[in-house]
């Protein structure tokens, strides 16, 4: 085939229904493109987002009988990865895995926003999510949320709180309570979750509000203890932690979930394609029980789905971000 024949399927295929290539005995989309499929991540290699993505992008790989690559693009609360997909073409063959944070949150927490979510940015699936975890160390002798916060009364050094990124949800739950509760919480941001739980564990930091996968196993295992979380619902992998609502904090629901990003202007039916195969996946035995001993609760969709997500995070968080004044680079 010509490429220009080539370009002329893609373009007659891009309006066509998902299963409608392999029903006529045609290439898909993706198969269509010679490149291998990257998937660049936010953070360093060895995180959960890391594992996502290679779980995923082995199902990719089968799927889609293409090589596919993971590979670190980490700094700046995600703006390098970010700025790096941009430089990349639009023709699907580089993807990222990033937390909305990262996307959503991210422009808003910037002095002069260097990308735009809707114009840059093509979401393509929700692929997991983690509620926020408000830990301490079993040594503190704390047993819940109000115990935490009356130590701050008698001693606000007790009101830092350690959270693994600028750019965070947690920093913003943080600045509510403080509100709330007339106390000095502060956000200590970190390079990542790694360094915020060895100060967590060596007690060089009171308590730390990062995502549940982080301290789960260290929670089971008696060596940190979660006091809450912030989800709707009580986590079916932790059934025992209560929400903040139950802690007596109710209105608190913040939730990050990791999903893959394209760059805008790829074919939206490859987008459709690539959101179809890894929802799929994520609803495999196999994939939901390693989701699950990570702390994480598998979801899936469609693009569609994925930027309403965004633009109602967006949409939350975005007055609180006023408010506080944060900014990542100020």
């Amino acid at each position: 085939m010509t490429h220009r024949s080539r370009r002329r399927l893609i373009a007659a295929l891009g309006t066509a229904p998902l299963g409608l290539p392999a029903a006529l005995g045609l290439p898909t989309l993706a198969l269509a493109q010679p490149k291998p499929l990257t998937i660049i991540l936010t953070v360093p290699p060895g995180t959960s987002s890391d594992t996502l993505a290679r779980t995923l992008g082995d199902r990719l790989r089968a799927r889609l009988d293409r090589p596919v690559v993971v590979e670190s693009k980490s700094g700046a609360g995600g703006l390098m990865a970010v700025q790096h997909l941009r430089q990349l073409d639009a023709d699907g063959s580089a993807l990222m895995m990033a937390p909305n944070s990262s996307v959503s949150l991210l422009p808003l927490l910037m002095s002069r926003a260097t990308f735009d979510m809707e114009k840059d940015l093509l979401p393509i699936v929700d692929c997991a999510m983690a509620p926020m975890a408000f830990t301490v160390h079993p040594a503190s002798g704390v047993a819940s949320m109000a115990e935490y916060f009356e130590t701050v009364k008698k001693d606000s050094k007790r009101g830092s709180i350690g959270v693994p990124s600028p750019v965070s949800q947690s920093s913003l739950v943080i600045y509510q309570l403080g509100q709330q509760l007339k106390l000095p919480l502060q956000s200590v941001a970190y390079r990542g979750g790694a360094p915020l739980l060895t100060d967590l564990l060596g007690q060089q930091i009171p308590a730390s509000g990062s995502i549940l996968p982080d301290y789960l196993e260290l929670h089971r295992a008696g060596k940190l203890k979660v006091l809450g979380h912030a989800s709707e619902a009580r986590s079916p992998l932790a059934p025992e932690i209560p929400t903040f609502a139950e802690a007596g904090y109710p209105g608190y629901v913040a939730e990050t979930f990791f999903g893959l990003y394209g760059k805008a202007g790829m074919p939206a039916a490859l987008a459709a394609e690539y959101a179809a195969i890894v929802t799929e996946a994520l609803a495999s035995a196999p994939v939901t029980e390693l989701l699950h001993k990570m702390g994480l609760v598998p979801r899936g969709g469609t693009p569609e789905q994925f930027m309403k997500k965004l633009q109602a995070n967006r949409d939350r968080w975005g007055p609180v971000i006023r408010e506080t004044g944060m900014k990542m680079d100020g």
